[in-house]
């Protein structure tokens, strides 16, 4: 886990590409089926911790609420890896999905790459396929 405070721009940045993509890329590529491993990420409020962005894989999506499973193990808030969740479509932070070998999405993962382990960056940063 990487931490960022609420205004740093680059985060702030992605997430408004990520959210920006998210009708026009991410769900077309749901309803067609075109990729695996879709993922969402989102801001959960946590009252003593502001927000903790988290990976969660849909179970279903509409317009007004998302459902999914928590794909990792929360710090700042009461739930486990594999709980179901559902949040409003406003707190989504980043998308992913797989197709043809290739992360699509993933643009906060992109901020975070020179804060994490170079061996680690070096794998994400091979798998990564260029935005939209």
């Amino acid at each position: 886990m990487v931490g960022y405070e609420t205004g740093d721009t680059q985060m702030n940045m992605a997430i408004g590409q990520a959210r920006a993509t998210y009708e026009t890329v991410f769900i077309p590529a749901v309803r067609a089926r075109s990729g695996s491993r879709f993922m969402l990420k989102a801001g959960i409020d946590t009252p003593a911790n502001g927000f903790e962005h988290i990976w969660i894989a849909p179970i279903s999506i509409s317009a007004q609420k998302i459902t999914g499973t928590l794909m990792n193990e929360p710090v700042h808030f009461k739930a486990h890896a594999g709980d179901e969740i559902t949040f409003a479509p406003n707190q989504i932070s980043d998308w992913s999905f797989r197709r043809e070998g290739k992360l699509h999405g993933n643009y906060t993962t992109r901020v975070m790459l020179p804060d994490i382990p170079a061996e680690q960056a070096a794998k994400l940063r091979a798998q990564l396929a260029p935005l939209p």
